[in-house]
């Protein structure tokens, strides 16, 4: 792996050529990089001068490619020498030798999670640090890993670290474990699947309770003018019963009724005087 400013590639020992074309495509000057053991050289952290650090994919499926696929969250103004380790990359903020008051710049030293930069950002925190380690008042310079060379020791690691100021280095155990894979690799389906599944890991909790509640509300307001205009068309409802339906019904009853049956509206009764014989 080689890099300049604005440029890196693959130059191939055993050919004495670089295979394919250099990747570019960023505008501050490129500081550091790191290869994503994980990966398998597919993946390159760059480091920029204005703190920036982005994430190149080299390959896609089985051709060759230079395509921007993740960009870290912003957290110094400084630019950052990069180590790769255990699924996380370790990056100290270091000042550029034209850098003005590099004392007043604290430097800490930051373990980023590849794996949880890869399950995207939500509502909840995302963990993409890990780890934030400070020496204060100490101001690291450089770092360097070192593994054990005992067999019982094999798990273990140490950092070596040279401060400002200070003789010599001073040498920590390192102890962090692997992350697991995110969720959309692990499941193992296909594009459309995962593409889904990420899709939803965005959306809050409450914003899928909101959604639920007004596709039943939605639901039952319909089910309810279903019952309704069934209800109408099977005339069974009182709405159908109105004053000309009474008065029909009225009409009917009384011309069954026969001639001595229950009289019409309007109609007054007829007196009729009936006497008997020598009456006056």
């Amino acid at each position: 792996l080689f890099f300049s400013a604005f440029s890196f590639g693959f130059f191939s020992p055993s050919q004495l050529d670089v295979q394919y074309p250099p990747c570019t495509g960023w505008n501050s000057p490129l500081f550091d990089v790191a290869i994503d053991p994980a990966s398998s050289s597919s993946r390159v952290v760059l480091a920029l001068s204005d703190g920036d650090v982005i994430v190149f994919s080299t390959t896609q499926g089985k051709s060759k490619a230079c395509d921007l696929s993740l960009k870290f969250p912003h957290v110094s103004l400084l630019p950052f020498k990069l180590h790769a380790f255990k699924g996380h990359i370790m990056g100290l903020p270091t000042p550029l030798p034209d850098t003005p008051n590099k004392a007043d710049f604290f430097r800490e030293m930051y373990f980023f999670n590849l794996a949880a930069m890869e399950g995207g950002y939500g509502m909840s925190p995302s963990r993409a640090v890990a780890l934030q380690a400070s020496f204060r008042p100490k101001q690291p310079d450089s770092f360097a890993l070192t593994s054990s060379p005992s067999p019982q020791d094999r798990g273990k690691s140490h950092i070596a670290i040279r401060f400002e100021g200070e003789k010599g280095v001073e040498l920590f155990e390192l102890s962090l474990k692997q992350p697991p894979a995110p969720k959309s690799a692990a499941g193992g389906g296909g594009g459309e699947e995962n593409g889904w599944a990420s899709w939803l890991n965005w959306i809050p909790k409450a914003g899928v309770f909101g959604m639920t509640l007004v596709g039943v509300i939605i639901w039952n307001i319909r089910k309810v003018t279903n019952q309704k205009s069934q209800t109408r068309g099977s005339g069974g409802g009182m709405e159908d019963l109105d004053e000309d339906f009474f008065k029909e019904r009225r009409k009917r009853m009384a011309a069954s009724a026969g001639a001595g049956g229950a009289l019409d509206a309007g109609e007054r009764p007829k007196v009729e005087e009936v006497g008997g014989d020598g009456d006056d």
